[in-house]
């Protein structure tokens, strides 16, 4: 808040750099779009090509199905990143789900009306929620950029949810209905089918309630506060890395998708809540949990366990991030080698 360009909203047109995002949730999301699940009962209906707006038959499929649906917005939270030929970059920090609602209940359609929907169209005016909170996943309002962006408008980007696609969702399946999915070459048939199993959890579970639903990104607003201090001075850490005993380094989601027990295993050491993969450098920005004799010998032990891996640590207390960000930062940037 002491940042006086903070409080102003950058004007268009932004450039969205996808780099921050895991590999695995960028290809976990390149196909949701028309209706969701595809199933292989809708590619038969569909005469063996599926498009985004529903062909004929797959109308008639759900039209006697008696399916409703409802319509998932793929979220984006993003910081500023710099510019590039004058326009500026941000880097997604969150990443979630949200379905359309009325009156605060999740908005249902019919099969008719999802046909006659122009989803592409919609998109093009670059819907997005202001005001919006991805960890509490509450909104303000729900609009376009270009209208709410338009001039020099008081408003800070971290809490603007940008829109990037969106999927109806099919609240019932039959029994025998298979679900068509991309084969992203997981290394074994049991992997593979643990991914599935988790990436249908995670995208097609209908919705119950209006609420945001999480799939990537910080997990806190205190490691939110060092993402935007780090992105100021061009350094960009990635988000949630799982450490593991052989000094090997993955997205935290990656294995949640292919063991859901694997944060226990013995291979864990610990997951960074920011880490630089070049410098091996990992950091921890701790709430007042941390704060507790017993939690402080644990993390004491994370560190020595990360140093003979040849990774350093950097813990930042909350308080600290709160009341001296400009320290928090300086302490991770002379670890990184950075003056």
């Amino acid at each position: 808040m002491a940042d006086p360009a903070y409080g102003i909203l950058p004007k268009l047109p932004l450039a969205l750099d996808w780099s921050s995002i895991p590999e695995l949730i960028r290809v976990a999301t390149l196909d949701l779009g028309g209706i969701q699940p595809a199933t292989k009962a809708m590619a038969e209906a569909a005469g063996g090509t599926l498009h985004d707006k529903p062909s004929d038959g797959e109308v008639e499929l759900f039209q006697k199905r008696g399916t409703s649906f409802q319509l998932v917005s793929l979220v984006l939270s993003c910081v500023p990143a710099g510019e590039v030929d004058g326009v500026l970059q941000v880097r997604p920090f969150a990443m979630t789900l949200i379905p359309a609602s009325k009156r605060e209940r999740v908005q249902e359609a019919t099969i008719d009306l999802v046909a006659k929907l122009d989803v592409d169209g919609w998109l093009a005016t670059e819907p997005m929620y202001a005001g919006y909170d991805p960890f509490s996943g509450g909104w303000s309002l729900f609009g376009n950029l270009p209208g709410y962006m338009d001039g020099e408008r008081k408003g800070y980007l971290d809490e603007m949810g940008i829109v990037v696609d969106q999927f109806f969702l099919a609240t019932e399946l039959a029994d025998d209905d298979e679900t068509l999915t991309m084969d992203i070459r997981m290394p074994s048939e049991q992997m593979k089918a643990r991914y599935e199993k988790h990436r249908r959890k995670l995208f097609f579970t209908p919705f119950k309630q209006v609420e945001a639903r999480r799939v990537w990104g910080a997990e806190t607003p205190i490691e939110l506060f060092v993402i935007q201090a780090l992105a100021k001075e061009r350094l960009f850490p990635a988000c949630q890395m799982l450490i593991m005993s052989d000094g090997a380094t993955f997205p935290s989601w990656y294995h949640l998708w292919n063991d859901v027990e694997f944060r226990h295993t013995d291979g864990l050491v610990t997951e960074a809540d920011l880490f630089f993969p070049d410098e091996r450098v990992a950091v921890f920005c701790d709430g007042g949990f941390h704060l507790r004799p017993k939690q402080k010998a644990k993390d004491a032990v994370v560190t020595e366990k990360l140093a003979a891996l040849g990774i350093r640590s950097v813990r930042i207390p909350g308080d600290e991030i709160r009341k001296d960000l400009p320290k928090a930062v300086a302490r991770v940037k002379e670890v990184l080698g950075h003056q």
